[in-house]
Parts: C-alpha cells; structure tokens; sequence
C-alpha cells in the first residue's frame, strides 16, 4: 500500500475545532463511535447507540494508495439444533479437525488483503434460548468465533435473515462474543466505519430484504452519517432476493438502484445460496449474489458453485478513483461426497462453470477479472 501526505489529528490530542466537529457529528446523529481494534491493520468503529468510545483519529487528508478488500458469502457457523451434532454436521467437523479447518484454503488469500468481510448468518451463543418460529435456526457456541479469527476474517454483516433467530438475546449475545474476539460487525441497525493504519475511513452499510419504506430513510440516514464521519468509500452489502435463482429479482435491483442514488461506491450481495452475475450501473459495480461459503445450514448442498470477490479500492488524496474485482470461483466444500463446510478454489473448467452462472445471470462477462488463486500457476 503507497502511502503519502499522510495527516492524522488525534482526538484526544487536537485542540476543540477538530473534537467539536466531530462531537457535534455524533451529537445530530444520535450514535457514538466504539473503536474496536482489529486484528490486523486497521480498526472497526460500529455506530450503535448507548457506547461512549470515540475512535483515536479521524482522516484530516490525505491518503493516496489502493485498499484491498475481500467479500465471503455466506457462513453458518453452526446449523440446526437437530442436525448440527449429527455425523455429518458441522460441530462434529470442527471437533475432529479443529477451528482452523472451515477457512484453510481460503485463508492464505484473505491474509494478504487489508479488509476481509463476511456474512455471518447465524447467531453465536453459549446460552439455551428460546427458538423463534421458522422452518430454519441456526447456531452455534462463542467459540467459534476462533473459524473467523484463524480465517482471516476481519468484520461480518449480521444484516441477514438468521441474526434473530433466537430473539434479541442471541443476536446480542452474537455482537457480545464478536466484541470478544475483536472482530467487526454491523447490521441494518447499526453501520460501520473501518478505518487503516494512515486514518482512511471506508464505511459499510448492511441491508436485508428491501429499501423500501422505512428501511430506505434509515440508509439514506446512515449514509449521511457515514460521510458526516469522513467516509472516502461506503460499500452495501445486501443480503436479499430469491432463493435458488440465478437471476437478480425486483428487491435486488431496487436496493442497487436506491443505494447508487445514495452515493454507494460498491454493492455486494448474498443469501440466494447459488451464484448470480454482476454489471456496473453509474460506474458503480455491483455482484448480486457470491452464493455460500462455509455454510452449516446443510450436510448437501444443492449447488456447491460459489463466488469470494476482491475489490481494489485506488484512492488520491482521499478521493475513490476507481474499483477493480477480482473474482474467485470456489466449492462451497472440499470433499465431494458432502459439504464439509471447509470451501475450495475452483480452477479450470470448474472455475469456468461459475463464469458461464454469472453471465447467463446478468449477461456481463466476469472472466476477464478472474482472479489466481493463491498457490496456482501464474
């Protein structure tokens, strides 16, 4: 990462124009910033109500370099209550061969970018609480948050249909064990700002289902708050549409339209379970769906074709020039019998299959931005 004309003003150190502005930010918004170191480079700042914490430093200017951040589809950590125990099921996977295994292969890719980023869809918890009704809830122990550490995995979106699953106390006590472990988070409910070592703010938004209604005034108002705060990048990541299709729906494609009219720079999404395509629309690249990734909601996938994408975020004193992809074909299992819940790179004719998904999708090409996996040929 190029680093120059770095300039940071520490909040604590600055003298009362910088920590009003700031203050006063937080102050119209009705949030307050909790610097939550990350593990790597970088830290996650949740805007959540009712925490005191502001982060250390605020970008003043400038920053010029690229940001490489990488986008998992969706993980269950865990799986149904019923099955997860089971031979097959995924708790059993991770006491035979350990917290390391789900993210083994993939880990050597999401370790040399700045920002990895996942769909957690599943709550985390020690306690026995109370299902809520639908056909499917998935958990798993607070552990298991050591699959997202040794993974490489920096932050996750908790915007997703299975956060509740068991109510308002697992979805806490799922931000609770992610606190713990020093890994990010945000939901429909609270955004996020993820900021590097040189101050350069990059904010994400989730979204679940739809913008419509009320949901759309609560984005358009945290997309105020996030560029208020001195975002350079806001990347959506939605987690929303038809399940087992391959083409985008109505929701999808609302959400992408009212998300760039917001100012949205990038737009990432998931929770069909299978692959969809991608297409640029005002400039802004949007993926529709990279389908699953270490996924304990089933032993047998119906389709194990899935998508990790690699954006490279160029910047020049501060301001977005361009995003690039890359995208990484993979196996949502690397054992062919069943899912194992430990994804694989696709190469080859494979990779080739997800390619030919993508374009039927949305009728763009992607392989032209296929990415080498770590350890390939070159």
């Amino acid at each position: 990462m190029r680093k120059q004309g770095r300039k940071i003003i520490n909040t604590r150190q600055t003298g009362r124009r910088a920590g009003a502005w700031l203050l006063a930010a937080l102050f119209v918004f009705g949030i307050s910033l909790p610097g939550l170191p990350a593990r790597g480079e970088g830290r996650w700042s949740t805007l959540t109500e009712g925490r005191d914490t502001l982060t250390d430093s605020f970008l003043v200017d400038e920053f010029s370099g690229t940001v490489t951040a990488t986008f998992l589809g969706d993980c269950t950590l865990g799986g149904e209550e019923k099955s997860r125990n089971s031979a097959l099921g995924f708790l059993r996977r991770i006491k035979d061969n350990g917290t390391a295994f789900p993210m083994r292969f993939l880990k050597e890719l999401t370790a040399a970018d700045d920002l990895t980023v996942a769909n957690l869809e599943g709550v985390l918890t020690d306690r026995s609480l109370k299902k809520v009704e639908k056909k499917y809830n998935f958990s798993g122990p607070t552990a298991f948050t050591e699959i997202l550490t040794s993974g490489g995995i920096d932050g996750v979106t908790l915007a997703n249909n299975h956060s509740h699953d068991y109510g308002d106390a697992g979805y806490e006590d799922t931000q609770n064990a992610l606190d713990a472990a020093g890994i990010g988070w945000f939901g429909t409910d609270a955004p996020a700002v993820w900021t590097n070592e040189d101050g350069l703010k990059i904010g994400l938004i989730g979204v679940a289902t739809s913008l419509s209604g009320n949901r759309y005034k609560r984005y358009k108002a945290q997309m105020q708050t996030l560029r208020e705060l001195g975002c350079a990048a806001v990347i959506t990541v939605m987690h929303a549409g038809t399940e087992y299709s391959y083409k985008p729906d109505e929701y999808q494609k609302q959400i992408a339209q009212r998300a760039i009219a917001c100012g949205s720079d990038l737009i990432i999404g998931h929770h069909p379970h299978v692959v969809q395509g991608y297409e640029e629309k005002d400039g802004v690249p949007i993926v529709y769906s990279l389908g699953n990734c270490s996924f304990g909601g089933t032993t047998h996938a119906k389709d194990s074709d899935a998508l990790v994408v690699q954006a490279d975020l160029t910047f020049e004193n501060s301001v977005l020039k361009a995003v690039r992809l890359r995208f990484y074909p993979i196996s949502i299992t690397s054992d062919p019998r069943y899912n194992n819940y430990s994804p694989m790179f696709l190469t080859g004719e494979d990779a080739e299959r997800v390619f030919r998904k993508m374009r039927e999708s949305t009728g763009v090409d992607p392989s032209a931005s296929a990415g080498t996996p770590p350890g390939a040929a070159q």
